[in-house]
């Protein structure tokens, strides 16, 4: 040990001031030590350099032993470093011997790394000697500097943030706390939160938000009010974080602060807007509401709602004058992209930011567009309500509105009531569809707007109705008028190749002093009049009329008490297959003798039903009666294969019928194959997809479908196809014309083979002699029905007829 300090420090007598073998404890600390260590002398050369300094500098002992130690100073160091060194061996006071501190080195190739420096400054005979130990920090640093700029990070950002024990005590805070809190971080430490934050007295249940909040010890978040400086009301969002050690023990927690107040206003804006919307008040209203609900969330603001085509929609006052402001325009917009208008917000310079400007108009914009839309909606329902949406016309209810005014006066002159209707109209439908259908009825709408006169109102009521109300009563103008109406829409018009020449069949009535309903109801009576006897023609309202009308409400209410009382029955009329022999079934048909009127025929009472909104209630009682009376002849041991039921085309329109249908068969076991529902061929034309649902219900639950009166309509082959039908029954007109007519015949033949083909039953009607047996059997019809067979027979008749005239028809066949 002593002779290697001789080989450094020739100078030092080492033997005075250490024994050999406390030199060699020394020695070997310092070359062992994890630590470099260097060691100058008072001539700055390096006498000492062990082997964790070669590691730290790059260079090996060999290279550095003797050197000034500027050798190993960095580069932009070297040249100041002797004097300081100098300096401070002549007496001079160190700022860094005796500490430990970082100093950046710079290795031999170059590269700098940062270590931990101690300098020690030794004093031998007057010889000022320095040893430093240095190890390697960059970890360290890189960690420091890390945490310094996060904590400069969290220190300028906007948020408040800040640091608590597990006591919920203040630790640190960040700039933005400080400035929320009003108070210097100094101040605030060691104190809880809820006692160093403005809390409202006047609202304790905010103070007891923050202190439920910090009692979690889990992620939770809270909202409440703090009061600023300034007075004013500020909303945080606040939420705290727990950070737990190693052991899982509970250590700190950061909360962190939201501003939330513009956000609560904004949600405050959105419920206030979306309430308003909600009760859909006057549009005018909705406008000024929207500018208030603005105006509360930026106070003094001018607010302006424009509309483009028909100019300012609200406005609030505009106190701002001259001073200096911000002015946010959008455009509020259609949901078809359209530009309906602009909102317009001006607010005091530097009171709201310009991004909560633009949100509160965004969302204003917005709202106020579903406003419009639904002022849009509005205005558009109430043109369906008060405008034919075909043709434009003035409907009913707009009618009614104007005859209203007209009859109010009391010196005002009765109106004249012209009530028009297209005729054969639905003739049009079956032939060519709706939508030429439509096409008739706006060319003659158009045609009757075409030559209105000053005094004249025209309205379209109801399907191919038209009404025409003229302030000109003398009997010449009457008949003037009627007669240029018939020629206003008579003249021929082509659509899609087709000829149409529209005639009208035309009800008038005046009479001073009658109200409206008489006026129409009068009007319909002289239309009626005229269209039931083929139309294009027209009639004055007259007591005969009026008579018939009559007769025809007292008939209806009868029919309604009939119905009521179940004063209506059922007969019965057989149907056999001729090629089997066996009965096929029975036709249930309704019959109705009314003790007034007498034997009323389906003919007349059937249409009438449908007037007086009764055809619904007979379809439902024929349905059941027809089921309770097949189980009742089952009871009684008779053999009914089927039964047949002939319904109103509307009651096929009702949403009640599969219901009414199964329900019926439910209660007296009848099962699907026993029973078929009879429409008519028109009503197979029907595009309703909710009627063809309903028939497709009916099929799956095994009722069969007839198509009665086949051949007399506009049928389509591809409505066979798509239609769950099972029968077809030709018309008794082409039975009664077979054994003259070949064309009868001709279409007997069609229709059977047209029935084969689809595998449908094909049942004939009106069969009255044994010559039309005959041809029906030679053109292979299998069923048939008519007087030949039987006439329709009361269901207590059935057995008698079983066992007296079935068996003699069957020999005859």
């Amino acid at each position: 040990m002593l002779s290697h300090f001789r080989q450094y420090l020739p100078w030092w007598n080492i033997a005075e001031t250490l024994d050999s073998h406390r030199g060699d404890i020394l020695f070997t600390a310092l070359e062992q030590n994890m630590m470099g260590s260097v060691l100058i002398d008072a001539d700055d050369t390096i006498m000492f350099f062990n082997r964790a300094a070669e590691l730290l500098w790059g260079y090996r002992r060999e290279e550095v032993l003797g050197q000034n130690v500027s050798l190993l100073i960095p580069h932009a160091l070297r040249a100041a470093h002797p004097d300081y060194i100098q300096h401070h061996r002549e007496g001079a006071q160190s700022k860094v011997v005796g500490m430990s501190r970082e100093l950046q080195l710079e290795r031999k190739d170059g590269s700098k790394i940062w270590t931990r420096f101690a300098l020690s400054r030794i004093d031998i005979s007057g010889k000022i000697c320095y040893l430093a130990l240095v190890r390697d920090a960059t970890r360290e640093m890189a960690q420091k500097e890390q945490t310094r700029l996060l904590l400069l990070a969290v220190d300028h950002i906007t948020k408040p943030v800040i640091v608590l024990d597990n006591l919920r005590r203040i630790v640190q805070g960040n700039q933005a706390f400080t400035e929320m809190a009003g108070m210097k971080i100094d101040d605030m430490v060691g104190l809880r939160p809820d006692n160093v934050l403005r809390l409202p007295d006047a609202l304790p249940e905010h103070r007891e938000r923050i202190q439920r909040l910090l009692a979690k010890s889990h992620r939770d978040q809270a909202e409440f009010m703090l009061q600023a400086c300034a007075g004013t009301s500020v909303w945080f969002n606040a939420t705290i974080n727990p950070v737990f050690n190693e052991q899982g023990e509970l250590q700190n927690l950061v909360m962190t602060f939201v501003d939330v107040t513009e956000d609560r206003k904004i949600r405050e804006l959105e419920r206030t807007l979306l309430t308003a919307i909600s009760r859909n008040p006057p549009f005018k209203d909705m406008g000024d509401i929207l500018c208030r609900s603005i105006e509360a969330v930026f106070p003094r603001a001018h607010v302006e709602l424009t509309l483009s085509e028909e100019g300012v929609w609200a406005a609030t006052p505009d106190t701002l004058g001259e001073q200096a402001a911000i002015k946010r325009i959008v455009s509020i917009r259609r949901r078809d992209g359209s530009k309906a208008g602009t909102l317009s917000i001006r607010t005091v310079a530097g009171r709201e930011s310009r991004a909560f400007i633009d949100r509160v108009a965004d969302i204003s914009q917005h709202l106020a567009a579903v406003a419009i839309e639904q002022e849009h909606s509005r205005r558009q329902i109430a043109q369906l309500v008060q405008f034919d949406p075909l043709t434009g016309l003035p409907n009913r209810s707009q009618l009614q509105d104007y005859l209203d005014q007209r009859l109010s006066g009391d010196d005002t002159a009765a109106p004249v009531v012209f009530l028009m209707t297209v005729d054969h109209f639905q003739d049009v439908i079956d032939a060519h569809g709706y939508a030429t259908a439509d096409q008739v009825l706006l060319t003659v709408a158009n045609r009757l707007r075409d030559r209105l006169r000053p005094g004249q109102y025209l309205c379209k009521t109801e399907g191919p109705q038209f009404v025409l109300i003229d302030d000109e009563n003398d009997v010449s103008n009457l008949s003037r008028v009627s007669e240029d109406l018939e020629n206003s829409v008579h003249e021929p018009f082509t659509l899609e190749l087709q000829t149409f020449s529209p005639t009208l069949s035309i009800g008038i009535s005046y009479e001073a002093g009658r109200n409206l309903d008489w006026l129409l109801s009068t009007a319909s009576s002289a239309m009626e009049h005229i269209r039931r006897s083929g139309g294009n023609g027209w009639q004055f309202f007259s007591p005969e009329l009026n008579r018939a009308v009559t007769e025809r409400m007292l008939l209806g209410a009868a029919l309604k008490r009939a119905v009521s009382d179940n004063h209506l029955r059922l007969v019965y009329q057989p149907q056999i297959n001729i090629v089997t022999g066996e009965l096929y079934g029975f036709e249930a048909l309704a019959r109705w003798r009314d003790p007034v009127h007498g034997d009323v025929p389906p003919s007349r009472f059937i249409p009438l039903a449908e007037e007086v909104g009764e055809i619904e209630n007979i379809g439902r009682w024929v349905i059941r009666e027809a089921c309770r009376q097949l189980a009742q002849w089952r009871s009684q041991a008779l053999s009914v294969p089927a039964l047949s039921v002939n319904l109103s085309a509307l009651h096929f329109h009702s949403s009640e019928l599969f219901t009414q249908v199964t329900d019926a068969m439910t209660e007296f076991s009848i099962v699907g194959n026993e029973l078929t529902l009879e429409i008519t061929e028109s009503m197979m034309m029907d595009p309703d997809e909710a009627l063809l649902k309903r028939i497709k219900m009916l099929r799956e639950a095994g009722v069969g479908l007839s198509i009665d009166d086949f051949g007399t309509g506009f049928s389509g082959l591809s409505r066979l196809v798509t239609l769950p039908v099972t029968e077809i029954k030709i018309d008794k007109s082409f039975v009664d014309g077979c054994l003259t007519d070949t064309r009868s015949r001709s279409l007997l033949d069609v229709i059977t083979r047209i029935g084969q083909s689809f595998n449908m039953m094909v049942v004939a009607e009106g069969v009255e002699t044994h010559e039309q047996l005959q041809l029906l059997r030679a053109i292979g019809c299998p069923v048939v029905q008519g007087y030949y067979f039987s006439r329709p027979l009361n269901p207590e008749d059935i057995p008698r007829w079983y066992e007296a005239d079935y068996q003699r028809i069957i020999d005859n066949l």
